[in-house]
């Protein structure tokens, strides 16, 4: 059964693309941007302009802090932002409705004392489309 996030809290962190690794950590103050546009494009021989869907890009910024899930440390979360490896985020709308994509951390600053809250801020940037997971 998945760990559902804290309250006030908006996004989760996996480590990893695998769908069965387990959440990390809960964020708070995370903001999400995504993006679409349309490319028209007139190929050799058509009379007429095609529209097709663009690379769909997204970023996330984060300017919170950190619960960190059951049986997550700080060092594993310290080492799935440095590793440069891909992280799979999930924004919560409520407790069954997310978004999900995976990343590659562009930049982050981690701040924890061992018997104080963790700061975040980072900056993760999309590779590919999200999922929109929604109430069955």
């Amino acid at each position: 059964m998945a760990e559902k996030p804290f309250t006030g809290l908006t996004a989760s962190l996996k480590i990893g693309t695998d769908p069965d690794k387990k959440v990390l950590a809960y964020v708070s103050g995370v903001d999400m941007t995504l993006e679409k546009e349309i490319i028209e494009i007139l190929a050799f021989g058509m009379s007429f302009k095609e529209k097709v869907p663009a690379i769909k890009d997204w970023s996330i910024s984060i300017d919170g802090t950190v619960a960190l899930a059951k049986d997550g440390t700080q060092k594993q979360l310290y080492d799935a932002f440095e590793s440069g490896a891909a992280i799979t985020v999930g924004i919560y709308l409520d407790a069954t409705t997310y978004f999900e994509g995976t990343g590659y951390v562009s930049s982050f600053n981690i701040s924890a004392a061992p018997d104080d809250k963790i700061s975040l801020t980072s900056e993760i940037a999309g590779s590919g489309a999200t999922t929109l997971t929604l109430p069955t």
